[in-house]
């Protein structure tokens, strides 16, 4: 799916799912005919996820590092817990 079906579909910017992409979250293939991002469903469920991980205020490491199972997002949530009670 295109970039654009990719904006309607999630609500975000062109720019956000590119800084995702710069970002190594999310890895769209390339379209061999036109070079164009090819984004798969996994990829939208992947920015939807990363989008509602934002709003919960974990950084772009802490989501890269739940996205590769290096941490789960109880740990990071008790790792913020904890950080605001200081």
């Amino acid at each position: 799916m295109t970039i654009k079906e990719v904006e309607e579909q999630t609500g975000l910017t062109r720019s956000n799912i590119r800084f995702y992409e710069r970002e190594k979250l999310i890895e769209p293939t390339r379209n061999d005919k036109n070079g164009y991002r090819d984004y798969s469903e996994s990829d939208v469920e992947n920015i939807k996820k990363i989008a509602y991980l934002r709003t919960l205020e974990i950084s772009i490491e802490d989501i890269r590092n739940i996205m590769s199972d290096k941490v789960s997002l109880a740990e990071i949530i008790e790792k913020q817990t904890a950080t605001k009670r200081r």
